[in-house]
This record gives C-alpha cells, sequence and structure tokens, in this order.
C-alpha cells in the first residue's frame, strides 16, 4: 500500500489552518511515527488518512488513486484508534469486540477466532467478562487497541494509542506494533518521544501545521548532533541548530 499526500491543507471554518501544503508519502510495510506538540496537525492529519475528514486543498492518494473514491475499500481494510473513542460501557469486554468483529469479520466462526486473537494481543484475558465501565482508564485503552486490530486490517492507524498505560503496557505495545508493521502500514501518532524510537522506522515531526522532519529516528539525530531523540526533536521544534 502507498499513501500519497499532494500540497494537502486543511482549514477549519473558524479559519484556523491545521495543515498547511503537506506533501508526503507513506507505504507499508512501515512503522511511521508522527510526532509533534499538542495542536501540531497530527489528529487532523490522521482524521484526512481516514476520510473522517476532507481536505481544504489538495489530494490523498491511495495506490494512485484519489482517497475519497475508495471510502468504502479504505475502511474495510483500515484499523483505527482515535484519541478520543467511545465504549458502550453496560457491555463487556466481549460483547463490546463481538459487536465491533460483526462489522469487520465475514462470519461468526472467524468473528469469535479474531476475539480471541486480539483478547490475547492486548492482554485483557481477565477482563473478558468485565463491563467496561468498570475497567481503569490504561485497560480501556487496550480495548480500543484490541478492536483496531480486529479484521487483520492492511491499514492501522494510531492515534496516542499509549495514553493511560503504564511503562510496562507502553513497552509490550511498542513490540506489539512493531511486529505488526512487518507485513503492513501502521502509524503512530504520539507526543511521547521514547515511544517511537526503539520501534519507529521512519519519522514524520508535525509542528504548526507543517512537516519539520521526514527521515529515520537515526538521521535526526545526527543532523542534530543530539545523543538522544528527545533531545533532536526539542532542537528541530524550537528552531535550535543542535541540542
Amino acid at each position: 500500500m502507498k499513501i500519497e499526500l499532494k500540497h494537502l491543507s486543511k482549514t477549519y471554518p473558524h479559519g484556523k489552518a491545521a495543515l498547511k501544503n503537506i506533501d508526503l508519502t507513506l507505504a507499508s510495510p512501515s512503522l511511521i511515527g508522527l510526532v509533534g506538540p499538542n495542536g501540531a496537525g497530527k489528529s487532523t492529519l490522521m482524521k484526512l488518512l481516514t476520510a473522517n475528514l476532507l481536505p481544504t486543498s489538495g489530494e490523498i492518494l491511495k495506490d494512485g488513486s484519489p482517497l475519497i473514491k475508495q471510502e468504502k475499500e479504505l475502511k474495510s481494510g483500515l484499523g483505527y484508534l482515535p484519541q478520543e473513542f467511545g465504549l458502550f460501557e453496560d457491555l463487556t469486554t466481549t460483547q463490546f469486540l463481538d459487536y465491533m468483529a460483526a462489522i469487520k469479520c465475514p462470519d461468526k466462526k472467524t468473528a469469535k477466532d479474531e476475539i480471541d486473537r486480539v483478547i490475547a494481543l492486548t492482554h485483557l484475558q481477565d477482563k473478558q467478562k468485565a463491563k467496561i465501565r468498570t475497567l481503569s482508564g490504561g485497560q480501556k485503552q487496550r480495548v480500543g487497541i484490541a478492536q483496531s486490530l480486529l479484521g487483520d486490517p492492511e491499514l492501522l492507524i494510531f492515534d496516542e494509542p499509549t495514553v493511560g498505560l503504564d511503562p510496562a503496557e507502553r513497552f509490550a505495545f511498542r513490540n506489539l506494533f512493531a511486529e505488526t508493521a512487518k507485513n503492513r502500514l501502521v502509524i503512530l501518532s504520539t507526543h511521547i518521544i521514547e515511544d517511537v524510537q526503539p520501534a519507529c522506522d521512519h519519522l514524520v515531526v508535525l509542528n504548526g501545521g507543517e512537516i519539520l522532519y521526514t527521515g529515520t529516528p537515526e538521521s535526526l539525530m545526527a543532523e542534530k548532533h543530539a545523543a538522544t531523540l528527545e533531545n533532536a526533536y526539542m532542537a528541530l521544534v524550537n528552531g535550535r541548530a543542535s541540542a
């Protein structure tokens, strides 16, 4: 899969320019870290990639064709975790995943197998029968990650997926995202820089709706003469020549 963003801009009705003339190519297999401070345009970009928003100008191509003409095909092969997502609080974890699997999986046997698979991947075995309203914030986040993995989608988009997770959980999910990206396109948005360096093979830094950098984390560190990715990132965002 290849997704191309050409001269992409998004301005909201109140006049705020969330994205400004973005040119970017994303191709599988790859785990791409999309980073930037709050308000950088990360969530807007992800909503455009999932066809939940339309650009003000420019276009998005999926495998050479306009994304807007492939919306049904896109969503059938998409796993998406938005920054804010709703859960049916009175359902159990398994009931909620069963509801989501009915949308993504072709038959009941496939759905059951998929539910078992994603529950194991997200370490929710002991919470299968628990009502979602009784779960902690981190456990609810894991349910959100689990639903995005249903159906083995070819494109996975995670917006701040590790919010609410403890350090051990974040480490486990970094490994899961890296493993998943071996044969598909995974886009991971975060403001937690340590979540991208060990896992992502490509980095996109956004600030003020513009791309400041695309390339490997290691190249950014070398460019900024920084010992850590966080120092290199801060130097880039703050406009410093070196960390």
